[in-house]
């Protein structure tokens, strides 16, 4: 039992933000009409379409960061390994902004009504709420990962500032190395007899 708590506990932390979603969207479709976000629905495709403008950048800056400069084998492996799951988060996020905005353009297209004929009845099953619960779980999903995004433009920043001083250290030291070394190989040119001890008639 405590296992099993422990485990339930560990998926709810993980996965707060989806069940928070849920919740959201459940609490539009029953409470909320149909056409709730049709005022707004420009301004939330704009928004979205922001935000996914915002994110772009970002996945081809985490792309393009690992560099063989200043890096051992295992710090390679271990950014790409970080850089991955980074990248999995972008694509996550901008998949969301996508979805949202094509509910938004549906929910439009539709006039906020879906109507679902029961064949062979002539009675019809109204579904237009569904449109509220689609478009805030999915919207409130990529809202509140907007915050790990900011935090995930930082660890960039400071994963590309670690990776630049440690390719100056690797370089100082190479060429402090070298410098060793040519200092050990030259030969001073001395004059004949240089340190001989002079006979004395």
């Amino acid at each position: 039992m405590e296992k099993f708590t422990l485990k339930m506990m560990s998926f709810i932390k993980s996965k707060w933000d989806v069940l928070f979603a849920v919740v959201a969207a459940a609490f539009a479709a029953i409470s909320l009409p149909s056409d709730a976000v049709c005022s707004v629905s420009t301004e939330l495709i704009a928004f979205f379409g922001i935000q996914s403008a915002i994110i772009l950048p970002a996945m081809i800056f985490t792309a393009g960061i690992l560099k063989p400069n200043g890096l051992e084998l295992n710090d390679a492996r271990r950014y790409h390994k970080a850089l991955k799951q980074q990248m999995l988060f972008w694509v996550t996020l901008l998949v969301l902004d996508f979805i949202a905005v094509a509910f938004l353009i549906i929910g439009k297209g539709f006039e906020w009504l879906l109507l679902l004929p029961l064949w062979p009845t002539d009675q019809t099953i109204d579904l237009s709420r569904i449109f509220n619960f689609l478009i805030f779980g999915v919207g409130f999903l990529a809202v509140v990962r907007t915050f790990p995004f900011i935090r995930g433009v930082i660890s960039l920043l400071d994963l590309n500032a670690e990776m630049t001083i440690n390719a100056i250290k690797r370089r100082n030291k190479d060429e402090s190395s070298a410098r060793r070394s040519e200092l050990g190989k030259e030969n001073l040119d001395l004059p004949t007899g240089y340190g001989e001890l002079a006979e004395k008639d």
